[in-house]
């Protein structure tokens, strides 16, 4: 197409001559350009203004017609980091105008397109007037898609009337019925997984199910592997392959029961309460990273210890073993556990001095991120005996703060906290709180130990 065509240039004028339609285009650019076959190209590092005027030498009036796919249409082509093009179409007897530009949507003669961090398509659009002009601009356009917002920004918080989720609110051994529940594990899911102390058993809970399964435990309690113990906190972890972690606190062992297993197999401790590396004294909160290290509080030994997947021995990581205090470098009964992996922080409730730590791999203190160490109280600021914690995407914590039978939220670098659940105004009230757990919607749950129930905080 267009075989018939040349480029002749003047000044920043270029003439396309159509022998054959007796026709000619001046094309007025920025840049100057180069003239091999049937387009102009134009390359800059910028983009151009393109004016085109068609100009008819005979005197009759037929008309000539003009489209990408014709034999007289002329493209302008505009190169920089992406590609744009810009099509020059229409001409009549007299001329037509036609302007370029970047939008959203696509062409159905001509195409020009920007492309930067995205990419922006655009559209020719044509109309008639005596002279035919072309501007070709580029626009950059970006869509971010974020499911869920940070409560801390827009101030949007729980209904502090809770639902019961789990359970009847009664103790029970039935399979709708929890007793003493103390922990919770929600999946990518939203399954859950429940510690269901009183019953010896770990629940599981498809979303929203009436009643569980049991998943692990007999239902007696005892020591024998596959059995968990007659008293005792059990924290739990599950990991991808839906292996449930077990803190067996009164039969001092964490346990893994494979998905669909019958028993467990040993992973840390011995069965027997003591301080050396080989043993845990009440284990409380548990983590397992991407590579299965597990994470331990240990209450009784004032510690967390990091136990490689085929190791019989734990490495103190936070506190001194055996000592307990007030000071940075010390750990007080440490209770529940979280695990900021990218960044390689632990949270750590530190029970016995009512605060929230942060401890850096490496580090040898911890940071308080919430409560005052060593003072117990309800105010905002305050914790009193705080057990399990979580952390959302944005790093907001969330504390079950026991001893008040309250929830509190603190916002990432804020130490002052907001009562979401249990706050005994107009709301659900608490009774033996010892867990909180988010699921996909930032809804909150929390296991009554003292009200045989999981109640639920839908996020408004």
């Amino acid at each position: 197409m267009f075989d018939n065509m040349i480029c002749v240039a003047k000044f920043d004028t270029y003439i396309i001559i159509n022998s054959k339609a007796s026709t000619f285009i001046e094309i007025h650019l920025e840049k100057a350009c180069t003239t091999s076959t049937a387009s102009d190209t134009t390359t800059t590092s910028t983009a151009i203004s393109v004016t085109a005027s068609i100009i008819t030498s005979s005197t009759d009036s037929s008309t000539t017609s003009s489209t990408t796919s014709s034999s007289t249409s002329a493209t302008v082509s505009n190169t920089t980091t992406s590609s744009t093009s810009a099509t020059v179409s229409n001409t009549t007897t007299s001329s037509t105008l036609a302007t370029v530009s970047n939008t959203t949507s696509s062409s159905t003669s001509a195409t020009t397109s920007s492309t930067t961090s995205s990419t922006t398509s655009s559209a020719t659009s044509s109309a008639t007037s005596s002279t035919t002009s072309s501007t070709t601009s580029s626009t950059t356009s970006s869509t971010t898609t974020t499911g869920l917002s940070n409560p801390c920004y827009n101030g949007t918080y729980w209904n502090v009337t809770g639902v019961t989720y789990a359970g009847t609110g009664t103790n029970g051994n039935a399979w709708n019925q929890l007793y003493a529940p103390s922990a919770l594990f929600i999946d990518s899911d939203d399954n859950m997984y429940i510690s269901d102390s009183g019953n010896f058993r770990i629940m599981y809970y498809l979303l929203n199910a009436a009643s569980g399964t049991l998943v692990a435990g007999t239902g007696v309690g005892g020591t024998a592997l596959n059995q968990l113990a007659v008293a005792g906190i059990r924290y739990l972890y599950v990991d991808v392959n839906q292996s449930i972690y077990i803190n067996d606190a009164y039969n001092n062992r964490i346990v893994r029961w494979a998905s669909g297993g019958s028993t467990g197999v040993l992973k840390a401790g011995t069965g027997t309460g003591g301080s050396a590396l080989t043993q845990v004294n009440y284990p409380y909160g548990i983590w397992v990273d991407s590579t299965s290290n597990i994470f331990v509080t240990e209450l009784s030994n004032h510690r967390v210890t990091k136990w490689a997947p085929s190791s019989s021995t734990g490495v103190v990581v936070a506190g001194v073993s055996g000592s307990s205090g007030l000071t940075t470098n010390l750990l007080f009964s440490p209770a529940g556990l979280y695990y900021d992996e990218a960044n390689q922080d632990l949270y750590i409730a530190n029970n016995g001095a009512s605060t929230v730590v942060k401890w850096t791999a490496g580090a040898s203190n911890g940071t308080i991120v919430a409560g005052v160490s060593g003072s117990t109280g309800s105010s905002a600021n305050k914790l009193n005996g705080p057990t399990g914690i979580t952390l959302d995407q944005w790093k907001n914590l969330y504390v079950n703060d026991r001893g008040n039978n309250r929830i509190q939220f603190f916002c990432h670098g804020s130490l002052t906290g907001v009562t979401i659940a249990g706050n005994g105004t107009g709301g659900t009230l608490l009774s033996g709180p010892y867990d909180v757990k988010l699921d996909s919607k930032q809804n909150v749950y929390v296991p009554e130990y003292g009200g045989g129930r999981v109640t639920k905080f839908a996020k408004l």
